[in-house]
């Protein structure tokens, strides 16, 4: 059982890890800098949301990651020590 949800713990880091790269990878390119001869502020804001979404999605995903490898680490650990 500990170590089924160890490997569940671990796997479930990866994929979240995973996710937040896709996340990034997938987000819509940022405005050329030279945006302002072209659109309005209006039109860079609505630009920009998507961008700021992906990007907060991901730190969630990196900070679930972090914290679900690092309790996959201690549950292996505390599998090593019950021997």
């Amino acid at each position: 059982m500990k170590k089924t949800l160890t490997t569940l713990l671990a796997l479930a880091s990866a994929a979240l890890a995973a996710g937040a790269i896709y996340s990034m990878v997938s987000a819509p390119a940022e405005p050329s800098p030279d945006w302002r001869m072209h659109i309005t502020n209006q039109q860079h804001a609505l630009l920009i949301v998507p961008i700021d979404h992906a990007y907060r999605v991901s730190a969630y995903l990196i900070t679930w990651a972090i914290q679900l490898g690092y309790v996959a680490w201690l549950a292996y650990r505390w599998k090593t020590q019950d021997k």
